[in-house]
């Protein structure tokens, strides 16, 4: 990729700074020349000339703008490179990945209040609620993926990154055997049968492992090796958080058993009745 700070997209967009970096894609801060905003532009690496790639953003700006008006980053144009990348023009938000934020509590060896929980992970399930209903996975659930915005910047929390997303209504274009998403995150079906065969309860299961990290202080299923996150997913014991959080209610442990169940024929059908079999075991639940 050859765009850098200081280029102007679509005779528009004036990028001046690189605020994320990733395997697949760059995200610049950029200044709207036309009515002077700030956005963000997410430019995917490769995608000129490979129909995939180009298929695949295409369906992330698609899913994005189903989702408007829920807790969904907002999209708000597609531009192109002088060598033909594709770039979405999204909201620009300031604050901080829930991954940075559950990492500072873990170093300080505290654990988030149960009306923080609310407040973060409530509107988190509604949209995925609604991406469910329209047939959207997300399929890339992580702590890095759920942004919390600054209260100075209106408060509230974003999901990020529907580059993996998977339309149940269309066509694949993730190879049977392909793995997608981060190792901690990946549900125990798409390690053995491959990103494509991903449903919604492929969401479940990473939005539990986020939900238990944020009661435990740390993932429920660690390795030195993708290869052994990979066996602890697939084969380990589901971890027990009633031993470390007694003030929970004992339930919390079946509450583990079936969120992070191996068989996805044994997990919650949905993200809505994972949280709210979570709540009932948190004390005072009547958010």
């Amino acid at each position: 990729m050859t765009t850098r700070v200081g280029d102007v997209l679509g005779g528009r967009y004036e990028l001046t700074k690189v605020i994320g970096r990733g395997g697949q894609s760059t995200v610049f801060r950029a200044r709207d020349r036309v009515d002077g905003d700030e956005v963000a532009i997410k430019l995917v690496h490769g995608a000129v000339g490979d129909p995939d790639a180009t298929e695949r953003i295409f369906r992330e700006a698609q899913s994005m703008s189903q989702l408007l008006g829920t807790s969904a980053v907002r999209i708000l144009h597609q531009v192109h490179t002088d060598d033909g990348e594709i770039g979405l023009v999204m909201e620009l938000l300031e604050g901080r990945d829930l991954d940075a934020e559950l990492g500072e509590l873990e170093r300080r060896g505290e654990h988030p209040s149960f009306p923080w929980l609310e407040r973060t992970f409530g509107p988190i399930v509604d949209t995925l609620t609604t991406a469910h209903s329209r047939g959207l996975v997300h399929r890339d659930l992580k702590a890095e993926n759920i942004f919390l915005v600054d209260a100075a910047r209106g408060g509230g929390v974003r999901l990020l990154d529907f580059g993996f997303v998977k339309l149940l209504r269309s066509p694949t274009i993730t190879a049977a055997e392909m793995v997608a998403g981060s190792p901690s995150y990946i549900s125990p079906e798409a390690f053995v049968q491959g990103a494509a065969s991903a449903d919604v309860r492929a969401d479940v299961y990473s939005l539990s492992v986020i939900l238990f990290r944020a009661l435990v202080g740390r993932l429920p299923f660690e390795g030195d090796s993708v290869i052994h996150i990979m066996m602890a997913v697939t084969s380990a014991p589901r971890p027990r958080i009633h031993p470390l959080r007694p003030e929970l209610s004992p339930d919390i442990d079946a509450w583990v058993e079936q969120a992070l169940a191996i068989d996805r024929d044994d997990r919650f059908s949905s993200v809505h009745a994972t949280w709210h079999a979570l709540r009932s075991c948190l004390p005072g639940a009547t958010f």
